[in-house]
């Protein structure tokens, strides 16, 4: 009797409608989750850059190995022609030291002044009123319009006009002179106005990178009776150094790929030298070659090429060089702290 009610159960549990449920896989039902929210925040700037820049970049590079010259519709392959001809024109070779002279010129002391002025509105023992007032007047130029710092400078060093111009004939220099077409000063100028307006940029991103380092340090140093030169180049510099390599390879590739004061101080025209373009950076050239005379697109596009080829390059050396010095820096605390070990 006892075993036909244990059957009895059995069957009717195997019946009921709910006994399939513990074994039915339950529909997977697809839910967005941070991750995908995460794309379609990011993918608006994948579109944009790929439609405005990298396809540009692309195109450059096919254009560079084509005989397209901005009216041939037929395009063709003609290989590395073009790389091969630049390599022999005096005037890419000079638009290419012109872009250096014109870089060291305007970097050395841009971050050398960046470093200083950094570390004085930063540090706790000078004490300086309004030091936020001169921030805003130092990154003030960095806002301005490139055209109207170029239309600015011209207006000052114009001849006859110009204020600085007619200082300058006061203070003893020939009227007859025009600085525009002298080699060195128009180099000089150009020079100016970009440490002039980048100056304040790069020591706002050097007193941020200051401001960041724990407080404690300092005052560790200063117990310890260490000077503020001490203080600067073994604690600050070596602390803030990413920010330095940052602002070393955003200056450097800026600075080969500058553009708009060297072509709008003079609305576009070479300073003309002993038969040499003294302004004419790369990027001018690139400009020139592409979208005047004879809009020569391929020469324009091959020269792009190699000028992004320059760029890889030195940054690849500049990472390289701040990277090994960090292991020699490493390997030397290695040592102390065996050194050390040794000693106990």
């Amino acid at each position: 009797m006892q075993e036909f009610r244990e059957t009895a159960i059995g069957e009717a549990a195997d019946l009921s409608p709910t006994a399939d449920v513990g074994q039915q896989k339950p529909k997977k039902k697809f839910k967005w989750s941070v991750n995908y929210y995460g794309i379609l925040f990011v993918l608006p700037f994948f579109i944009v850059y790929g439609i405005f820049s990298l396809f540009p970049m692309v195109y450059s590079v096919f254009l560079s190995i084509t005989d397209y010259e901005g009216y041939n519709r037929v395009i063709s392959i003609i290989g590395f022609e073009h790389f091969g001809w630049l390599l022999t024109q005096a005037r890419f070779w000079q638009s290419l030291l012109n872009t250096v002279m014109i870089f060291c010129m305007n970097f050395v002391p841009q971050m050398s002044f960046a470093l200083i002025f950094a570390a004085m509105f930063t540090g706790k023992t000078y004490k300086m009123r309004g030091k936020g007032t001169f921030k805003a007047i130092y990154y003030l130029p960095n806002i301005i319009t490139a055209t109207s710092v170029a239309v600015m400078f011209y207006t000052l060093f114009a001849r006859p006009s110009g204020g600085l111009w007619q200082l300058l004939v006061k203070m003893g220099m020939s009227e007859e002179i025009n600085l525009y077409l002298l080699e060195w000063p128009s180099r000089i100028i150009i020079a100016f106005i970009q440490f002039w307006m980048w100056f304040g940029s790069t020591m706002i991103t050097l007193s941020t990178g200051i401001l960041g380092i724990n407080p404690s340090v300092f005052e560790a140093a200063e117990l310890d009776g260490a000077s503020q030169k001490d203080v600067f180049f073994h604690i600050t510099l070596p602390l803030i150094k990413p920010i330095v390599v940052y602002s070393l390879v955003v200056s450097t590739l800026g600075g080969l790929q500058v553009f708009d004061i060297p072509y709008l101080f003079l609305s576009g025209g070479p300073v003309m030298t002993g038969g040499r373009n003294a302004t004419e950076t790369i990027a001018v050239y690139i400009y020139k070659m592409a979208f005047t005379g004879d809009m020569r697109y391929n020469v324009a596009s091959a020269a792009s090429v190699y000028l992004f080829i320059i760029c890889m390059l030195v940054s690849f050396v500049l990472f390289r060089i701040t990277s090994s010095s960090e292991e020699l820096e490493q390997r030397k605390i290695n040592r102390r702290i065996a050194k050390m070990g040794g000693k106990r």
